[in-house]
C-alpha cells in the first residue's frame, strides 16, 4: 500500500492476467493526443474525486507534451511494488483495462528502483516528511518524543509512522498512540483536543487542518533508529519506454523550474518542499 516505501508483494504467480493492451509510446501518446495517469484513489490532497496535487500535475505534464491528460485513478495494492506492477507493467490480474502510461506519486527510492526493475522512477517533483503537528498549550516544546509517554499522540492506522511510534523506544509509547483512519481524522481529534500532537506526512496533515494549521506548531522531530523519515515523490513509467521518460522528464524540469510545482501546493496553503538534489558522479 502507499503507506510503506518497501513491503513484501502478495505472490500471484499461479494467476493469469490474460490479454492486455500496453502503455503507449511518445510517438502514439503524441498521435492519440492522449496521455493516460495513473494516481491514487482517494488520496487527498493529491488525488480525489477527480481533485487534487496529482491530478493538477498531471494536467500541467500533460500540456507540456501538447497532449491531453487521461486519469486513471486506482486502488493501492498492499505495496508500491504491487501499485507498479499493476498499472505500469503488467496489469492486475482481475481487470483487462489498459496499462498506465505514467504513474504519480511513486517514492523515488534506489531499494524500490531495484526491486521494480521492469519500471524506471525518475522525475522528483516534491519531498515529502514525517512530521508532528501539536497543540503549544499542551506541548509548548518537543525536543523528543518521550513526552508522548504522558499525551496522547493520533497517527493513521498501518503507516510507517505508526509502526515507528508503536515499536520505537521498546514499545513504550503503546498506551499513548490513538489510531484513526485518516489523517483528516486525526486531525479533527487534534482540533477538539483529544490527542495532544498527531504525526503524519507533512502534506497530509496540513491540507486536514486546513485553515486552522497556523494554530499548531508543525514540525520534524528527531526519530532515533528510523531509516526514513523523508523521501523524494516523482513519476514512474515502464522500463522499455525511455523516450516517454526523457519527455517527462524534462517537462518536469521546466514545471519546477518555472514554479508551478511550487504552486500547486502553495495555492493549498501547503509547504512545498523541493526534492534534494541529484547526487553528482
Amino acid at each position: 500500500m502507499r503507506t510503506s516505501l518497501v513491503l513484501c508483494a502478495a505472490a500471484l504467480a499461479s494467476l493469469s492476467t490474460g490479454a492486455r493492451v500496453s502503455a503507449s509510446s511518445l510517438q502514439d501518446i503524441k498521435e492519440s493526443g492522449h496521455l493516460r495517469v495513473a494516481v491514487y484513489r482517494d488520496y487527498a490532497p493529491f488525488s480525489d474525486a477527480g481533485k487534487g496535487i496529482d491530478v493538477e500535475m498531471a494536467g500541467a505534464l500533460a500540456e507540456r507534451l501538447g497532449v491531453t491528460p487521461e486519469i486513471m485513478d486506482f486502488k493501492d495494492a498492499d505495496s508500491v511494488d504491487g501499485d507498479l506492477r499493476n498499472v505500469i507493467w503488467k496489469g492486475h490480474y482481475l481487470r483487462k483495462e489498459r496499462l498506465a502510461d505514467v504513474m504519480m506519486h511513486v517514492p523515488v527510492d534506489a531499494v524500490l528502483a531495484r526491486k521494480n526493475e521492469q519500471v524506471r522512477i525518475f522525475a522528483p517533483y516534491f519531498r515529502e516528511r514525517i512530521v508532528v503537528a501539536r497543540n503549544r498549550n499542551r506541548i509548548p516544546q518537543l525536543v523528543t518524543l518521550q513526552v508522548f509517554t504522558s499525551e496522547k499522540i493520533g497517527v493513521q492506522f498501518d503507516t510507517v509512522e505508526d509502526h515507528y511510534l508503536m515499536n520505537s523506544f521498546g514499545g513504550l509509547l503503546r498506551g499513548s498512540v490513538v489510531h484513526f483512519a485518516t489523517p483528516a481524522q486525526a486531525a479533527a481529534a487534534l482540533l477538539k483536543n483529544e490527542v495532544a500532537a498527531v504525526m503524519s506526512r507533512q502534506t497530509h496533515i496540513e491540507a486536514a487542518l486546513a485553515g486552522s494549521a497556523a494554530k499548531f506548531e508543525i514540525g520534524p522531530v528527531a526519530m532515533p533508529g528510523v531509516a526514513v523519515s523523508g523521501w523524494d515523490v516523482g513519476l514512474a513509467v515502464k522500463a522499455d519506454n525511455p523516450e516517454l521518460a526523457a519527455a517527462l522528464e524534462k517537462a518536469m524540469d521546466g514545471l519546477r523550474a518555472d514554479g508551478t510545482v511550487e504552486g500547486v501546493f502553495t495555492r493549498r496553503g501547503l509547504t512545498y518542499a523541493a526534492p534534494h538534489p541529484a547526487p553528482s558522479h
